[in-house]
């Protein structure tokens, strides 16, 4: 909590009143907080206007109270500010009301708004020159924590070192544990707060720096080999960029030497930390049942450490408990885990919690329709692939049902389609939003990618669009991102028998530049298929023309696809494309091209559609005889 008692302009007050604010500072610093509040009531008497011991009163009170009447402190600090409801824009007009500016930023921060706090961390940065290293210290570290936070290492580092810069601090000794190295700030710059403040500062700039030093990609730096969870965290991360993962899990495993860090003290708890990140390492390596064991033991972690927290109570929890929760993040990991398991009905609960909280993150929607397509999916394998589906009747009377084609799937009448619900139709709901996010950020992903090689200020650094809980969206996986919800919003619209839309998007995917062959095969599928069910079998020829199908080459199918997508090779993909070309010059009545078409495809992937196409073939020729062969044949035991 920042305190606005020290290194103001003391201009406008007598001589009597600047030694009851500097004795109100000494009693703060010694935690005597009864003291100091009485002793800013005797400068109130002269001072009641003075917006500085306002601020100052509220600050103490707060800490009077162990933290826990947050929200009148809060309401005291937007008065203060003037910063009410959503914030857009700030504004800090004079350094004089930094340190308001600043509280109001650590209980956004710890009621879950980073981006909210740090908005206003960027404006009291403005000042930076001007802030007096009393507060700049605790600003600029929170500062770099949010920026971090969210995804911004870039910025982070950059202000590190205009943090290093002015106030003297010696990078070179920051990592060592020899007390006989020179000061890690020089006196000068330290000498308003006592040793042990200054312990405090040293370890948590310590942190921050290997911290922001490893999100930027230096992973061959030195850490303190100190056994406890901090360090062996960082370590394990230190590992986990360098892809030695075993290692990683070796490291989260060690006996730690510091007391548990939790909740209840420190406002994070590290089981659930620890949990976590061993599912993320097992993630990975692609033992996604491990992972979500991992995560679901994060959770339960998490439910324990936070239960005791709540808000409910007359004074609440102390402030650093409010946001100690990682449950949103934790449930976003879970849920990816389980969508590799092929359990999407579990995955879209989990997701489900995280939009609360992400409802921005254009990758979310996208999983979210995922679970979707996974379910429609799994339900539509269940059913027959046989030619006949059964028989009715005996001896010369018997007669052959033919599997029905599958219907396109309806919703009930009385449902609305934004219930969240793993329907193809909630599912298009999905990718709408994240198409109608992806269209938001192209400008402003356009603009700063076109101005990444210029030299700007610190906050203006190049980082991509901000998809938290993810990593931010630059140009390449905003292009694979595009790719990926156009290709699924195709699919469902073509599902749904939205065709004029799925040929919409199927044609918007073929402009995304350098699209890779497997959504090129994809595009090609779905705008042929739309074409045919609008009857335009002429247009959908263009789509599945015999150079095109001849040069896939199936480079990226098995690095791109999961394990359980069937198009994993060039033969398949040809086979299916040279099934959809059969199947369109049966419609423009072209039979002899048709069966060349056929005859082309052998993998197992078609098999299934083939047979039905060739009956269909013989119904058009006549050979009655051929057909009931081909029953026969593929249905011995309706005989």
């Amino acid at each position: 909590m920042a305190d606005g008692t020290a290194g103001n302009k003391k201009s406008s007050l007598s001589e009597a009143e600047r030694d009851l604010e500097h004795q109100s500072f000494i009693e703060f610093q010694k935690a005597n907080y009864h003291a100091c509040l009485q002793t800013l009531q005797k400068l109130l008497k002269t001072q009641e206007n003075n917006p500085k011991v306002l601020h100052n009163r509220a600050v103490v009170e707060f800490y009077n109270s162990d933290l826990r009447r947050y929200d009148q402190f809060r309401t005291a600090m937007m008065q203060h500010t003037g910063l009410v409801g959503e914030i857009r824009t700030v504004d800090v007009k004079d350094r004089e009301s930094c340190a308001a500016y600043v509280n109001q930023a650590i209980v956004l921060y710890h009621f879950k708004q980073p981006l909210g706090a740090l908005k206003i961390m960027l404006a009291v940065m403005a000042h930076f020159e001007r802030l007096d290293d009393y507060l700049l210290r605790r600003a600029g570290i929170f500062t770099v924590h949010l920026l971090l936070d969210t995804n911004q290492p870039k910025k982070a580092n950059r202000l590190l070192g205009m943090l290093q810069n002015r106030l003297g601090i010696q990078v070179y000794a920051i990592l060592s544990d020899s007390d006989e190295d020179e000061p890690l700030i020089d006196n000068e710059s330290r000498k308003d707060i006592s040793e042990l403040q200054f312990e405090e500062f040293r370890k948590e700039f310590r942190l921050i720096l290997i911290r922001s030093n490893l999100l930027n990609g230096k992973k061959n730096m030195s850490i303190p080999l100190e056994d406890t969870s901090e360090y062996s965290i960082l370590k394990g991360h230190q590992y986990f960029l360098g892809n030695d993962y075993q290692m990683a899990a070796k490291e989260l495993s060690k006996q730690f030497t510091n007391e548990p860090v939790n909740v209840s003290k420190h406002g994070e708890d590290q089981n659930t930390i620890l949990a976590n990140n061993m599912g993320v390492i097992h993630f990975s390596v692609k033992h996604y049942a491990l992972a979500a064991r991992f995560f679901q033991q994060a959770l339960l972690f998490d439910k324990s450490a936070t239960e005791d927290s709540s808000t409910e109570k007359v004074e609440g929890s102390p402030l650093y408990c409010v946001g100690a929760t990682k449950r949103p993040e934790i449930l976003y990991n879970h849920g990816l885990a389980l969508l590799h398991l092929q359990r999407p009905k579990d995955a879209f609960e989990c997701l489900l919690i995280v939009l609360n909280s992400y409802h921005n993150n254009p990758r979310l929607w996208l999983r979210l329709a995922e679970c979707c397509i996974m379910v429609h999916r799994q339900e539509k394998q269940t059913q027959s692939k046989n030619i006949s589906l059964g028989a009715v009747g005996s001896g010369v009377l018997r007669k052959y049902v033919l599997n029905p084609a599958l219907k396109t799937p309806t919703v009930d009448g009385d449902q609305s389609l934004a219930i969240p619900a793993t329907t193809l139709e909630f599912g298009a709901l999905c990718l709408r939003n994240a198409v109608t996010l992806l269209e938001f950020h192209e400008p402003e992903l356009v603009r700063q990618t076109e101005n990444c090689d210029r030299t700007v200020s610190w906050d203006k650094v190049y980082e991509g669009v901000p998809c938290n809980p993810s990593l931010p969206m630059k140009l390449a996986s905003f292009n694979k991102l595009k790719c990926a919800v156009l290709a699924a919003y195709s699919y469902v619209l073509n599902t749904l028998g939205e065709y004029n839309q799925a040929l919409k998007y199927a044609k918007q995917m073929l402009t995304v530049k350098d699209l890779p062959e497997s959504y090129l095969l994809l595009s090609h599928m779905y705008a042929a298929e739309a074409l045919i069910m609008m009857n335009r079998p002429l247009e959908a020829m263009t789509y599945l023309e015999p150079k095109f199908i001849a040069d896939l080459t199936g480079d990226d199918f098995g690095m791109r696809a999961s394990a359980h997508w069937n198009i994993n090779s060039a033969d398949a993909a040809q086979s299916v494309m040279h099934y959809n070309r059969a199947v369109v010059m049966f419609l423009m009545g072209d039979y002899e091209q048709a069966k060349i078409a056929m005859n082309t495809c052998n993998h197992p992937l078609v098999v299934p559609h083939l047979k039905m196409l060739k009956v269909y073939q013989e119904l058009l020729l006549g050979n009655y005889d051929k057909v009931q062969l081909l029953i026969r044949y593929d249905t011995p035991h309706l005989i």
